[in-house]
């Protein structure tokens, strides 16, 4: 299994409530149904409140690695990516587990 974790921080002046940021969640809920390569998904919004903590969180699963290339390039995917890009800094680790 590979683990892809992303984490989201905001831009200045984009809030959680931002109508772009509720669009890219439903966006984010909807993936799954839409690429048959993730096998494991987990997406949410940080509850802890500390400056040094990023606004959202994803924890996604791979069979392998290749699985993960085809996410990363699904049809899909990247116009969600392309959103998130506009509205937060994002940073991201791809693991075997």
């Amino acid at each position: 299994m590979i683990t892809h974790l992303v984490l989201f921080r905001l831009k200045p002046g984009v809030a959680a409530d931002d109508p772009r940021i509720i669009r890219l969640q439903a966006a984010m809920a909807a993936l799954p149904q839409r690429i048959g390569s993730i096998r494991q998904w987990e997406f949410g919004a940080n509850i802890t409140a500390d400056a040094q903590a990023w606004d959202f969180g994803l924890r996604a699963g791979f069979d392998t690695q290749d699985a993960l290339f085809a996410y990363f390039d699904h049809p899909a995917h990247t116009p969600v990516l392309e959103q998130w890009n506009d509205v937060a800094e994002l940073a991201f680790a791809d693991f075997q587990t």
